[in-house]
């Protein structure tokens, strides 16, 4: 997969071989530009790609992440086509269940902004969902949301289907190959370190995920993305549950329930946490997660234990990315900070970094939101849908 010698030069070099790292290579790629260059401190999606729970949601309460979605929904639905590699896109549906009269009209605003976008969301009763689903509890609910194209798929099957075929079209992807050191001479990105060698670049991409304030240290600028870990347990599959139960987010607690082939997946109710680097699984709130999971769906006391794991999301103080250039040093850009959903927008976010570097701007959606400089003014608008 690896090409092993760090090329002496690249006209564009991406720090961070994720999913998001390797979906801008395949569309510049895509586009002809293939002077490109993935610079991956291990192996390709092994960092925070690789501990994704793989959703794919377009219920969000902001345009541009509605937008970042549909899009996305779109390129998975014909991954195989457009990448050549096959990929399961298990469109189950996302359901948000609510007891809160207050956040169900807010849902409710929701709702109407993504359907004027072209997402097909309903607004249920508790009737609607009991109905549907007898295996939730529908004690205390006001009601849900839910989207029937919103569903779940393999980040890692996404990330090395981008890098498969970007490498056939002639970008090079280095793995191991951690970079120390970004050189900048005269307010200009003029080459990249990674241990002893250098490879000259007048563009550097910085997708490196949960690392992306360390890189942006590199040339001397502070980005607010940070690192916080969060919890994913596995329990055995139960047949009440059936193959198409959607994926649940119980929002008095967060936790949610991720139906997988042969197994079920808990998680979330763990937004507040220390940031730190440190991925590593606390068992100690498997309880927590399990309870409040069967007291929604009491068939889940069937399940059993059988693994977990931690990861880490890239957070910003408003949940919304950062993208694009900055004016210093020139050449370099950011394409990080998103908040838990890396894989599911990676296609459109792929399109548009890929545009804006080769056009000057992207088309389709409104970048503003997206600018380091947002962060200046004394109010942010913040996504509300991260949980």
């Amino acid at each position: 997969m690896a090409d092993d010698l760090l090329p002496r030069s690249a006209s564009i070099t991406i720090i961070g071989g994720g999913i998001v790292g390797l979906s801008i290579a395949f569309h510049l790629a895509e586009r002809g530009t293939t002077d490109v260059v993935v610079l991956e401190r291990a192996e390709i999606a092994s960092g925070a790609t690789s501990k994704a729970t793989g959703g794919i949601r377009q219920q969000f309460s902001s345009e541009t992440e509605v937008r970042l979605s549909l899009e996305s929904v779109r390129f998975y639905e014909q991954f195989a086509d457009r990448v050549g590699s096959p990929f399961l896109f298990r469109q189950i549906g996302y359901l948000f269940l609510v007891t809160d009269r207050d956040q169900h009209a807010a849902f409710a605003r929701n709702a109407a902004l993504q359907r004027r976008l072209g997402v097909p969301t309903d607004m249920l009763s508790s009737q609607d969902v009991a109905e549907r689903y007898p295996a939730i509890d529908p004690k205390g609910l006001v009601g849900a949301s839910f989207c029937p194209t919103d569903g779940v798929g393999p980040p890692a099957d996404a990330a090395y289907g981008f890098a498969r075929r970007a490498r056939e079209l002639g970008v090079r992807i280095v793995e191991g190959a951690e970079v120390t050191a970004i050189e900048v001479d005269h307010g200009a990105v003029c080459g990249v370190r990674a241990a002893t060698e250098r490879l000259a670049t007048g563009v550097v991409v910085n997708a490196a995920g949960p690392w992306a304030a360390i890189v942006g240290e590199m040339v001397g600028r502070s980005l607010p993305v940070r690192p916080y870990p969060r919890q994913a347990f596995t329990v055995s599959a139960v047949a009440e549950l059936g193959p198409n139960f959607p994926f649940t987010i119980d929002m008095p607690t967060g936790v949610y329930v991720h139906q997988e082939p042969g197994s079920i997946v808990l998680g979330g109710g763990d937004r507040v946490r220390t940031s730190g680097f440190e991925a590593v699984l606390d068992w100690s709130r498997f309880d927590h997660v399990v309870e409040s999971a069967t007291r929604r769906v009491p068939a889940l006391a069937e399940a059993r234990s059988i693994s977990g794991w931690c990861g880490l999301r890239e957070m910003t103080p408003d949940d919304h990315a950062i993208l694009g250039p900055l004016d210093d040093p020139r050449g370099f850009w950011n394409a990080v900070g998103f908040s838990g959903h890396g894989f599911m927008h990676a296609p459109a976010v792929g399109r548009l970094m890929a545009e804006w570097l080769l056009d000057g701007s992207p088309s389709g959606i409104d970048v503003e939101a997206f600018a380091l400089e947002r962060f200046d003014a004394p109010d942010v608008a913040e996504e509300r849908l991260v949980f």
